[in-house]
């Protein structure tokens, strides 16, 4: 079979400090297909995003006029802090000013948006899951109404504070879930710093630790951005995003071994995958499972490695470690030109059980959503719209959320 010519066009989204870390990350490289130059990074305060652009003007050389074309400041209010809601309302407040951003710097020209954001800030915890639900219910353009929306979200670390963990539990329910119930991102990818990175390790180099978390998620997004372009049968990202729509789990994590020795043979190179995840959780509670197996060009000629046979070794490999709940699985055989004699494998991990991720933000969460729902949070982005946060609005996001975990216990 001959390789398809057609391919996943995907763009970036960026928003918030932690978001701009990310696609700085991603920019590093020399090359990003299946991204050129679709890429906005957002943010409220002037400050992030001059540093963010800093960051990929030093390491890419493939964005030209990244200040010009391939930012905005948006929003009144110079920084949201940790308030989520005021990074939502910045949102609203400019939401044609973002849509003009997209549609006249060509990240519309685009299947598959990405969304960069930390769950534990303001502004890009505030503004993705807007920005997603508004651009799904009032496309600005005809061909952005069969755009994919996925969501890249990393969890904030164990050690921090109680205000940081309430807002990745509203965050995640967000993005899940808009207020009104209904699904909103397609695909909500998760990281948690603290499972990614290596504390004692790293000691206190805040750098080091976001450094470490950046380069595993960007490892896994070009795998999968690479398996809607570069394999012999080409994965679209709807074909990612079929089963969990029709499960409505639509919650996944990754797990990666990268440049592993060829001579290694493919369970292994799963079982080291499986032992590399980027969240605390049980891969044997998940209902979906990818494998996207990125091997040497000549070794597919020769025929070592096949999709069938791919197909095959993931089937063995999920029996063999009792994975029944397992509903559907899609192996995915990627080709790499380059001379190194590697293999890199990327797991996919959809609809598993959130308790080992929720456990040590749950308790947080309540305590700070028991204040929010008795008096609402106070903030001076309060007055942005001349009125507070409703509690009302908090309670939708605590219930969407026990609704999702309770739709999908088992």
């Amino acid at each position: 079979m001959s390789q398809s010519d057609t391919y996943t066009r995907w763009a970036v989204l960026a928003s918030g400090e932690g978001g701009g870390r990310m696609a700085s990350t991603l920019f590093s490289r020399t090359e990003n297909p299946g991204i050129d130059d679709r890429v906005l990074v957002m943010n409220t305060n002037r400050a992030d995003i001059a540093n963010t652009i800093d960051r990929i003007e030093q390491n890419t050389i493939d964005i030209q006029d990244i200040r010009a074309d391939h930012t905005l400041e948006f929003g009144p209010l110079d920084g949201v802090g940790n308030y989520f809601p005021g990074g939502e309302q910045c949102a609203a407040v400019d939401e044609t000013r973002i849509t003009e951003a997209i549609t006249t710097g060509g990240v519309d020209e685009a299947d598959a948006f990405l969304y960069m954001t930390t769950l534990g800030g303001g502004t890009g915890n505030g503004s993705v899951p807007y920005i997603i639900d508004s651009l799904k219910n009032n496309p600005p353009t005809n061909a952005m109404r069969d755009v994919t929306h996925v969501a890249l979200a990393a969890w904030p670390y164990d050690f921090e504070g109680g205000q940081r963990h309430f807002n990745a539990v509203s965050g995640l329910s967000r993005l899940l879930r808009w207020y009104d119930g209904s699904q909103n991102a397609e695909m909500v990818l998760l990281i948690s710093n603290s499972h990614v990175s290596n504390d004692e390790e790293l000691g206190e180099d805040d750098e080091s630790r976001h450094e470490t978390v950046n380069r595993n998620a960007i490892e896994a997004v070009d795998m999968m951005i690479s398996a809607g372009r570069e394999t012999y049968s080409v994965v679209d990202v709807r074909d990612l995003i079929a089963w969990p729509r029709r499960l409505d789990e639509y919650h996944f994590t990754a797990g990666t071994a990268m440049e592993q020795p060829s001579i290694f043979e493919l369970e292994l190179l799963f079982d080291k995958a499986a032992d590399n995840l980027f969240i605390p959780m049980d891969p044997a509670t998940a209902k979906v499972v990818y494998a996207i197996v990125r091997v040497p060009q000549h070794a597919i000629d020769s025929g070592e490695y096949s999709e069938a046979g791919l197909e095959r070794r993931l089937q063995r490999w999920l029996a063999s470690n009792g994975m029944d709940n397992v509903v559907h699985q899609m192996p995915t055989l990627t080709p790499h030109q380059s001379r190194r004699d590697s293999i890199d494998v990327l797991l996919l991990f959809g609809g598993f059980d959130l308790d080992p991720l929720l456990d040590v933000s749950w308790s947080k969460f309540e305590r700070m959503m028991d204040e929010a729902t008795d008096s609402g949070l106070s903030s001076e982005v309060d007055s942005l719209e001349g009125e507070t946060f409703p509690p009302r609005r908090f309670r939708q996001i605590k219930q969407n959320l026990e609704d999702y975990l309770s739709d999908n216990s088992g």
